[in-house]
């Protein structure tokens, strides 16, 4: 697929600036209307950059087929940040230099290097403890809580987490549930003094990534599907305030959200997942989930085989942009 080329493509040169990547990035751009039409979505859609965009000679030249869409009115924070796709193009975009489509037109881009640091997920290995997970959600920072699952040893002698059964995280016996869930808090604080990531224009994506993995179990049979997935919530308030209130604090005061899910058959080869949202400003907590779904809300069901491992959560700062348009 055309955009799958131009994500690489932008990828290799802001990372490792690709001569050759830049050069084939142009020859595509100035070759194939199409590309021009979803590099113009790609950086319209994006609000962070639509500053850098409001002069009509560069939306026009883009729009060689006339077929960009209007810049829309910004979202609120939790839709916009499930816009995945046009976030993703505009982080491979931070830093990357490329001169379009005609003589005597070139974008001129300062190329500052993003970078990335990894917030510290407690246990994300689950090499520390063994046995039983708390159940209930976490109400203080670096606690791993929730549905029930227990922490085994692999064939391997590693430490894994296994999801054991399906279940309201609350303990009501009324309210069904399709998941079981595992949940952490991290503290936004420290990172963002260690940044300064709460000012200045500089863009910041949380990226929660694990690992799954599901082994033949007596019951798979019951199961037309089994997934499992990674979800990050943003939030302003006190952690006491997520247990108390979940999961109606989603839809009132939740204000990041990102989500990966995958499905896995059993005796699938482990697979790594990764979620991502962009740091809003205010954003002070995070709330981390891992999940193992059956896609039917009922009664709880035990889950058998599937298991997690190398919980991971990184930030990586994208610099903004000094873009200007040259004649």
């Amino acid at each position: 697929m055309i955009e799958e080329q131009l994500l690489n493509l932008l990828q290799q040169v802001r990372d490792d600036g690709d001569a050759s990547a830049r050069t084939e990035l142009n020859d595509l751009l100035r070759d194939q209307p199409e590309a021009r039409t979803i590099m113009a979505r790609m950086l319209v859609d994006e609000q962070a950059l639509v500053h850098h965009l409001r002069d009509e000679s560069i939306v026009s030249i883009l729009d060689a087929e006339g077929q960009v869409s209007k810049i829309q009115p910004r979202l609120t924070p939790v839709m916009r940040l499930l816009a995945w796709p046009q976030q993703v193009a505009v982080a491979l975009l931070v830093g990357a230099v490329v001169g379009l489509l005609s003589a005597g037109v070139v974008w001129a881009v300062n190329s500052p290097r993003s970078q990335a640091i990894e917030l510290r997920v407690a246990n994300g290995d689950f090499e520390s403890f063994s046995g039983p997970v708390p159940t209930g959600i976490p109400s203080q920072f670096g606690i791993w809580g929730g549905n029930p699952a227990e922490v085994v040893e692999d064939v391997d002698g590693n430490r894994v987490l296994r999801f054991l059964k399906t279940g309201n995280v609350n303990g009501d016996p009324d309210d069904f549930a399709s998941n079981c869930s595992v949940f952490q808090l991290v503290d936004l604080s420290s990172f963002r003094q260690h940044w300064g990531a709460s000012g200045g224009n500089a863009q910041v994506t949380l990226n929660l990534s694990a690992c799954l993995h599901r082994q033949a179990a007596p019951n798979d049979s019951e199961f037309s599907r089994l997934t499992g997935s990674c979800r990050i919530f943003l939030f302003n308030v006190e952690p006491q305030a997520i247990r108390e209130s979940w999961p109606q604090l989603v839809r009132e005061d939740g204000i990041g959200f990102g989500k990966k899910a995958i499905e896995l058959l059993p005796g699938d080869q482990p697979a790594t997942i990764t979620a991502s949202c962009l740091l809003e400003p205010d954003a002070t907590v995070a709330l981390i989930v891992i999940a193992a779904s059956t896609g039917t809300r009922a009664a709880p069901v035990e889950l058998g085989g599937y298991f997690v491992d190398q919980v991971q959560l990184t930030a990586v700062r994208h610099p903004a942009l000094p873009v200007h348009f040259v004649k």
